[in-house]
């Protein structure tokens, strides 16, 4: 790759604006549409922003402009330019963005073409690492055992995937699947999705509705994020596991049902069991059969092959074509833990693929790769925060306790300053100063 600057303009004012701004090692060159692998600088104040779009095939294009308006810069990034720079052109940002390309141009010497990846498989489960495989063949032997099964592994990890897949292997391949979210149905309203209610059976039951559970007669249910399960209801669920038999809400009529139970979960179960949060009699139930997910940062091997899938996935929205991935880029996804799992990989792999601006993934498109383990870990504390703090919360709401509020901090504090005072031996000053507060503020909650 030469170094090689191209301008196109209908003046020679461009020419005079760059010309003290070139480092050494580039050189301009006249304007040719033939010409191939060139840094072009394209003036969309003089020229026709539609010719970006052939010359971006074989080259990189910098529009630049005087114009403060968004329709030309909007209209040169449709085109397909690598960058708009706004005029007065700056030394320092001609040459920043001149590195960049020729970083760039260095980058994707080296990468890996679409067709030489691995083939994209046509079951379910993407991967090819001995982790995955033990996965699949536990999958496959579940599947033909018609018991409930219990599918555990982080946030992300692919579990309705999994759970999906038992199905499809099952006797019951064709016949329902039915997903119960039971951390995004409203507490009030859980028990009567599931068994359904007749007419008149509360205040606006306008009319009778059959509950999830019959709705997937003959086929499965897969209860996701079991855990969230109100205890209220989970006695109920517990007896149409004993019996495949309900009564809607309203109905003194039982319906009998033949129904595969799928569940899963991210949080501990048994570890709720014994903080009394989750009845064991209901764990034991769901946990006749169980497969455990790994997570991905322990199957990287399975990255390449996931990249390709979902590559081809969603190449269809991508600005150009995409040919093929850096060996750079390829190793920052190996290099990186993924607490997101699957999903986060995946939402990676769409944003790249809507930013690029060439035909590669290159490390342009993971910039903010590196910011996201702190904020993920900062997600995993709240979640569990979030997870003590629930239970609690919906015990207080069904007692109809007021203050809420008011109590949940009298505790927080309590346990905070306790600790933090311990550790500073008693030292106030120092224990204000630990927690970010004024000394009389800390002394003034000491007292409640």
């Amino acid at each position: 790759m030469s170094d090689k600057i191209v301008l196109f303009t209908k003046d020679g004012s461009l020419k005079d604006e760059l010309s003290g701004f070139i480092p050494k090692g580039f050189k301009l060159s006249p304007p040719s549409v033939a010409e191939k692998n060139a840094f072009v600088f394209f003036d969309i104040d003089t020229m026709k922003p539609g010719q970006i779009r052939e010359l971006q095939e074989k080259n990189l294009v910098i529009a630049v402009t005087k114009q403060k308006r968004t329709e030309p810069v909007m209209e040169a990034a449709t085109f397909g330019a690598y960058e708009v720079l706004h005029r007065p052109l700056r030394e320092e940002s001609v040459v920043a963005m001149l590195n960049e390309l020729r970083d760039f141009m260095e980058e994707i010497k080296d990468n890996v073409p679409i067709e030489s990846l691995p083939p994209t498989p046509t079951c379910a489960i993407v991967g090819n690492s001995p982790i995955i495989m033990d996965v699949c063949k536990k999958l496959a032997r579940l599947s033909q055992v018609d018991a409930p099964v219990l599918v555990t592994g982080e946030t992300g990890t692919g579990k309705e995937l999994i759970a999906e897949s038992i199905a499809q292997l099952s006797s019951r391949f064709g016949k329902p699947f039915v997903v119960v979210n039971c951390a995004a149905v409203p507490e009030t309203l859980i028990e009567s999705e599931l068994f359904g209610f007749e007419k008149g059976s509360f205040t606006g039951a306008i009319a009778a509705k059959e509950g999830m559970l019959k709705i997937a007669d003959e086929g499965c249910v897969f209860f996701d994020e079991v855990g969230e399960l109100p205890l209220a209801l989970q006695g109920k669920l517990l007896r149409f596991l004993q019996t495949q038999s309900f009564y809607p809400i309203g109905s003194t009529k039982e319906v009998h049902v033949d129904v595969r139970v799928i569940s899963a979960t991210n949080r501990d179960l048994s570890a709720m069991v014994k903080e009394r949060k989750f009845r064991e009699d209901l764990y034991h139930r769901l946990r006749v059969t169980s497969i455990h997910i790994p997570p991905l940062r322990e199957r990287k091997k399975d990255i390449l092959p996931l990249v390709h899938f979902f590559i081809n996935k969603y190449h269809h929205t991508a600005p150009r074509p995409i040919k093929g991935i850096t060996k750079e880029y390829f190793k920052k996804l190996l290099s990186y833990d993924w607490p997101g799992n699957i999903r986060e990989l995946e939402n990676i792999i769409r944003s790249s693929i809507a930013l690029s601006k060439t035909n590669y993934l290159t490390t342009h498109e993971l910039r903010e790769l590196g910011t996201r383990p702190a904020a993920v870990k900062r997600t995993a504390f709240f979640e569990t925060l979030s997870s003590a703090l629930m239970p609690f919360i919906k015990d207080s709401i069904e007692k109809k306790e007021k203050n809420i509020y008011e109590k949940i901090h009298a505790e927080v504090d309590k346990y905070i300053f306790d600790y933090v005072l311990s550790h500073t031996k008693e030292n106030q000053s120092e224990a204000a100063r630990i927690l970010g507060i004024n000394r009389l503020t800390l002394r003034k909650k000491l007292k409640y």
